[in-house]
């Protein structure tokens, strides 16, 4: 607990900080500077702290798995951590994120310069339409697109059933999927203020090829989610 209450007075008041610092140049830097400027600097000061004062540390590994030609990502969701790493793994990324996101004050403008594909979640017929036509043009530019399918896990640690979403990027775009685990909810629970000791893992598993119909497809994710 010690731990846990020094991170969050060291990282949190200067993560802040910095972001305010920077947010005047938002509105007019490239999602390029955004990420390199602002993501990647909050990124590396959150695995620093998570380090030295709380004694989390982490492993990649397998991202060879990941296709030299853009790919949907599609990652199991437990915890922040998650949504830090990805910025430091790759150049080119559009994330998928909630639309309400977008209306927060501060991180909304950030989201949009980073070029997020926003979803709302309160149409799930209008949602996929909204990822399909965004999702298309990211991959159409070049960029790996990053998807969190189910959610988080449960208290239990059952995991939470893949949304249609994924899938319907995946048949849209063509490409390749590669499923992505992360044990961060065992290290950084959700809605926790505590941080346990140990090593995140985060493993890419082998590529799932294109064009499969959508049983298949869900059969294959889950298979590779399960690969040791």
């Amino acid at each position: 607990m010690l731990r846990s209450l020094l991170f969050t007075i060291t990282f949190w008041p200067v993560f802040i900080m910095y972001i305010f610092i920077m947010y005047p140049l938002a509105a007019i830097l490239s999602p390029r500077n955004v990420l390199l400027l602002v993501y990647r600097p909050v990124t590396r000061w959150l695995l620093f702290c998570l380090r030295k004062i709380a004694g989390v540390w982490y492993e990649i590994r397998n991202i060879e798995n990941v296709l030299k030609e853009p790919c949907i990502i599609g990652c199991n969701h437990q915890s922040t951590w998650e949504t830090f790493i990805f910025s430091l793994l790759f150049d080119n990324l559009s994330i998928v994120i909630k639309h309400e996101l977008l209306r927060k004050p501060i991180a909304g403008l950030y989201f949009k310069r980073l070029g997020c594909i926003p979803i709302d979640r309160s149409s799930p017929v209008l949602a996929i339409k909204a990822l399909v036509k965004h999702g298309v043009k990211a991959h159409r530019a070049g960029n790996n697109i990053l998807i969190f399918p189910n959610g988080t896990r449960d208290s239990s640690g059952a995991q939470a059933e893949y949304k249609g979403g994924i899938y319907a990027i995946y048949k849209a775009t063509g490409a390749s999927a590669v499923p992505v685990s992360v044990n961060s909810g065992s290290h950084w629970p959700r809605r926790s203020f505590r941080k346990v000791p140990g090593t995140i893992v985060l493993d890419f598993k082998d590529a799932i090829p294109p064009g499969l119909e959508r049983a298949a497809f869900f059969a294959e994710f889950e298979a590779r989610m399960k690969q040791r």
